[in-house]
This record gives structure tokens, sequence and C-alpha cells, in this order.
């Protein structure tokens, strides 16, 4: 993945908010999202070890079984938060990039299948260049 441009070897969705659970965010089919979830709660980290770590919100989906479980944390971009996820058959993890919008109150997720790089700026830096 690191000669390809990241940004289009990525899975991406784009999650609203719910109009009655303000902790949920969905996808619309039309926005046609390919990650592994079609929705997501956010809440403040009450475990010890996400508050560690830096975790400054928990993402969570569960659709009969716990498929999204990460602690985000802020990058050096604002509103740009950083977790991962685990293939539960391939042990792999890959890189979530989680872009809040707030004023429209929207998520961007990038999910970057396979990588997980220890330094965010190649990555972060195509995703600025590509939203623009």
């Amino acid at each position: 993945m690191n000669n390809k441009c990241l940004t289009t070897a990525a899975k991406k969705g784009v999650f609203f908010q719910n109009t009655t659970k303000k902790d949920i965010f969905e996808t619309a089919p039309e926005t046609g999202s390919n990650l592994p979830f079609s929705w997501f709660r956010i809440t403040l980290p009450i475990q010890p070890y996400l508050i560690s770590q830096g975790a400054k919100y928990v993402v969570d989906s569960n659709e009969g079984i716990k498929i999204l479980h990460t602690g985000l944390k802020p990058t050096n971009v604002n509103y740009i938060y950083s977790g991962d996820m685990v293939n539960a058959s391939t042990k792999v993890k890959s890189l979530l990039l989680f872009c809040a919008d707030p004023l429209i109150k929207q998520y961007t997720v990038y999910m970057f299948e396979g990588y997980n790089p220890k330094s965010l700026t190649k990555v972060l830096n195509e995703i600025l260049n590509h939203e623009r």
C-alpha cells in the first residue's frame, strides 16, 4: 500500500448524527460506504487503559457481534482522530481515521485495511489534499 494513493485504496463511509440519539452516527445507502459497519456510537472513555493510551473518545458498533470497538486519539490535525480495527479471522490491524465535521454533525471514516503505520503524516497529508 506504500506506493499507492492511500485514500483511493481506503474503504470510506460518511456517517450522519441520528436525530434522536445524539451519540449514534449512521451511514445512508446513497453515501456508498464499503465499511464493515453501518453505524457507530461515540462516547467518552471510561476504561483506564483507553484513557492512559490517550483516547479522547470511544467508538463501538454491535450488530449481533461486536464489529467495532476502539479508542479515538487526536491527531495533529484538528477534528481528525485515529483508531484501529482488528480483523477477527486474520488478526491483521487496520488504521481507522474519523474526520469530524462538527458544523453539519457528520464523520467521514477511512479504513486502511492491513495498514497501520506508526506515523500518520503521509496518510493525513493525503486526506487533507483529497478533501480540498
